[in-house]
């Protein structure tokens, strides 16, 4: 026996949500909740991520070459792990890059004002780190290095050694040949990084720091910012396939270098499990909630078969009240997580200084902005759809396969 027209269904179904409108709207909040939860989560982690992947490539670019035991030497300060560029800027232009290439030394030192010294970080950049490490916004006195004289000095070692504008000031430090030398530098200004450990240290102009550290056409780290994606992954193939370079140098993309690995490799997981954690609690909401509504409508059920209606149109009609319900449930849950996404990913989440204890590399911002897409809204609401129809199927299917005359009885 068939059990109407499909239209027909569907005004069933939902006048049977009407019946009991307790449980109706008890598990459309289950879904609110679980709709909302999870496409703010996942908007979060793809702000979070945005913000790892944008400091990350300040400090890598998108593809770095080093010595091969860089990673370690680093680590102290070690600047006997650099390299000539000269043959390999041949190489990438070669590859037919489309890019800026920049070259960094790293270097520590002792900083001598007056009767103070403070360790430090030294770096030695070229003018177009002004836009990629953004000095433009990190400067709040003074400004950018103009020529081989001038440092510009972190908030914490201004404090520390009491000094302003126009000081000079002496670096010593060990030279690529392990001998030391000291040169004199005006300081011309101030800057304050988000990550406050970043602060103890300072500045000097590429070609200045070669001069000090004896260093003439070598660098530690070559980086290459690319303009877009495909060139990236070109280029990147052609040098790591170049056996003249990876013998002796290390070529990495930005997301196989430290905390950059460990985000790119973490956060695909962290999003997985973010969704099935919520589209659990949502299926075993609904599952209950469900079981409940079937136990009280078994009667009806046993009923229903025993007129002929099939088995198939039994479900179809519990399908098509669970479907209903994750409809109505997950648009409210996604306008309700939207608007909270959008709305923060304005303003922001400050967490102050506590990304700091994060990481020692990246300069990470204290704020969080939640990035909403259109594949998060879909992907939120097709995961609540089907969380409620198999949540449903779980929940009718057991007690639709039973004889009608046990349904009728209510055991």
């Amino acid at each position: 026996m068939s059990y109407g027209t499909g239209d027909y269904m569907l005004k069933i179904a939902f006048k049977n949500l009407l019946r009991n409108l307790h449980r109706t709207l008890l598990t459309i909040i289950i879904i609110v909740v679980s709709t909302a939860g999870m496409i703010f989560g996942i908007s979060w982690f793809a702000g979070e991520e945005a913000l790892f992947i944008e400091s990350g490539k300040k400090i890598t670019g998108d593809i770095r070459i080093t010595n091969q035991d860089y990673e370690i030497r680093s680590k102290t300060m070690d600047i006997s792990s650099n390299f000539s560029y000269n043959n390999i800027e041949k190489t990438i232009e070669e590859s037919e890059f489309q890019g800026e290439i920049v070259k960094r030394i790293k270097f520590g030192g002792l900083v001598y004002f007056n009767e103070k010294h403070e360790t430090a970080m030294g770096n030695g950049i070229i003018n177009l780190d002004e836009k990629y490490v953004g000095f433009n916004e990190y400067i709040y006195q003074g400004k950018f290095l103009e020529n081989d004289e001038d440092i510009i000095v972190g908030e914490t070692l201004k404090r520390k050694l009491g000094l302003e504008l126009g000081d000079t000031v002496t670096i010593l430090t060990q030279t690529a040949e392990k001998s030391l030398y000291s040169l004199n530098y005006k300081v011309t200004g101030f800057y304050k990084m988000d990550n406050s450990r970043l602060n103890r240290s300072f500045y000097i102009t590429l070609s200045s720091s070669q001069y000090l550290l004896d260093m003439e056409d070598r660098v530690t780290e070559l980086l290459l910012f690319s303009k877009n994606e495909k060139d990236m992954e070109k280029v990147y193939n052609s040098l790591s396939n170049n056996g003249s370079i990876t013998t002796k140098l290390d070529v990495k993309k930005w997301d196989e270098i430290g905390m950059n690995e460990s985000v790119a490799v973490m956060m695909p997981f962290v999003k997985l499990i973010f969704i099935l954690i919520f589209s659990t609690l949502s299926g075993l909401g609904i599952s209950n909630t469900m079981l409940m509504i079937v136990f009280e409508r078994r009667h009806e059920i046993g009923l229903l078969k025993s007129l002929g209606v099939r088995e198939f149109e039994i479900k179809k009609l519990f399908l098509l009240e669970g479907i209903y319900m994750g409809i109505i449930g997950s648009i409210i849950g996604i306008a309700i997580g939207s608007t909270l996404s959008l709305y923060l990913g304005h303003v922001g989440v400050d967490f102050g200084n506590t990304m700091e204890s994060m990481t020692d590399e990246l300069n990470l911002k204290g704020v969080i902005y939640p990035m909403l897409t259109v594949s998060t809204v879909l992907l939120t609401f097709i995961v609540a759809i089907l969380t409620s129809t198999i949540a449903t199927i779980t929940a009718i299917s057991k007690e639709v396969k039973k004889e009608a005359i046990t349904n009728m009885r209510n055991i």
